[in-house]
């Protein structure tokens, strides 16, 4: 019986297990990235949002009215005062106040101051309904040239109402590379996290992995020493119901044929002579007959003069010229040495049963770490096809390579004879 190392099967299949989980778990991670980094942007923007909601409430609403709107310089003054102390700090780069004609009232940068700009649907609707909009800001516009050395900033627009009743459009730039490199801190933050918690996962996933895979292995190898035990105790069996039937009902019958036999020449009416005679050829073509089951059934040659011997006659009871080569160097087990001796007996009954081959070829040589076993005929061969699957032989010898662990293979076609080859992984 073949075996194999515990530690080649278990790491092989937990390397089967494990390469692909590897690969979904890198994917996880990065779509687990990739989420975090569009949560984080999220929040980066939102912080930019309620950055403005405070400046709204806190700096700019208290210090706006009708004033502004009349371009009054104190009323600017004051509120670029406060504009400047209390949010002109990175990442906030620009600060105005729109009235609801598009003209702007205040700037940090004051030549826009007075100038009119149209106003787009979004922020009309934040300026007349309430609300926030924020988006990456338009810097081709004419009133953003300021800005166009600061690179891609974002724009919140929220209204902002005076206590004199005054509403304005309060609008505020934030750098956006300020709000990525927030984004990345806390995608970096995030990271061990995600990363520890993944590790975590594949190492219990590859502990459980290699339990299952030894535990696997143990269960074929329960099963191929059950199957061991039962190919030794069919072997067992067959020698011991030949040797019953070679000591009993053999011997028996045997004896009857003698027996008949002295009755037949002794008979005194040639009828009875006849019949004597008759019964008595008969019980001798059975007992003839069940010799040749026990040899089919062990051999006795394959058990005292080994595999060589046996393989020789199998050869010997075909009608046609037979050539063995057996590699004097192999060792084989009772076991293996059985395998062989059955694919060898079901490929040559099938050649004399169906092929009419008048030449055949039996090998048994070391193919790599395999004992080979090769019947080769020149006979009519046959079409390999599904529907071959259902004869008995062929079944048997498939089934019992399955078993062992070997391998079958059968190469025929009508016309160009037919080659069995069987494989196994023993003997030295």
């Amino acid at each position: 019986m073949p075996k194999f190392a515990e530690g080649g099967v278990v790491r092989r299949e937990v390397l089967a297990f494990a390469i692909p989980g590897f690969i979904l778990l890198g994917l996880l991670a990065a779509i687990s990235f990739w989420v975090a980094r569009d949560v984080a942007q999220e929040e980066s923007v939102r912080d930019a949002v309620v950055a403005a909601q405070q400046a709204e409430q806190w700096a700019v609403g208290p210090h706006v009215s009708r004033a502004l709107e009349k371009g009054d310089p104190e009323a600017v003054a004051q509120l670029d005062e406060v504009v400047r102390e209390r949010l002109l700090d990175d990442p906030v780069v620009t600060v105005r106040l729109w009235s609801s004609d598009g003209t702007i009232v205040y700037s940090d940068k004051p030549p826009l101051i007075g100038q009119r700009f149209d106003l787009g649907d979004e922020e009309l609707e934040v300026l007349n309904n309430g609300g926030v909009e924020a988006e990456v800001s338009d810097l081709s516009k004419p009133e953003n040239r300021f800005e166009r050395s600061y690179g891609e900033l974002i724009e919140v627009y929220l209204p902002v109402q005076g206590e004199d009743g005054s509403r304005f459009l309060l609008e505020v730039y934030t750098r956006q590379a300020f709000l990525e490199q927030q984004t990345q801190r806390l995608v970096i933050a995030l990271a061990p996290t995600v990363v520890g918690a993944l590790a975590v996962l594949a190492l219990i996933l590859l502990l459980l992995a290699w339990r299952m895979a030894r535990r696997l292995d143990r269960d074929r190898q329960h099963r191929e020493d059950l199957l061991l035990y039962a190919v030794n105790s069919s072997e067992a069996e067959r020698r011991r119901i030949a040797a019953d039937l070679h000591d009993g009902v053999v011997q028996d019958l045997a004896g009857v044929s003698f027996g008949l036999s002295a009755l037949a020449n002794r008979a005194e009416d040639p009828g009875v002579e006849r019949q004597l005679t008759t019964a008595a050829d008969r019980t001798r073509k059975a007992v003839g007959s069940l010799r040749t089951l026990l040899v089919d059934i062990y051999p006795p040659n394959l058990r005292d003069a080994g595999l060589g011997a046996a393989l020789q006659d199998l050869g010997n009871g075909l009608d046609a010229h037979v050539e063995l080569d057996m590699d004097g160097g192999l060792h084989l087990d009772d076991t293996c040495q059985q395998a062989f001796y059955r694919v060898a007996r079901e490929s040559t009954q099938n050649i004399a049963k169906h092929s009419g081959a008048t030449a055949v070829s039996i090998s048994l040589t070391r193919v790599g770490d395999q004992a080979v076993l090769t019947v080769t005929d020149n006979g009519r061969g046959f079409l390999p096809t599904p529907a071959q699957s259902g004869h008995v032989g062929l079944t048997l010898m498939q089934d019992l390579a399955t078993q062992l662990g070997g391998d079958l293979t059968i190469e025929s076609a009508p016309g160009q004879g037919t080659t069995v080859r069987f494989g196994l992984g023993c003997g030295t």
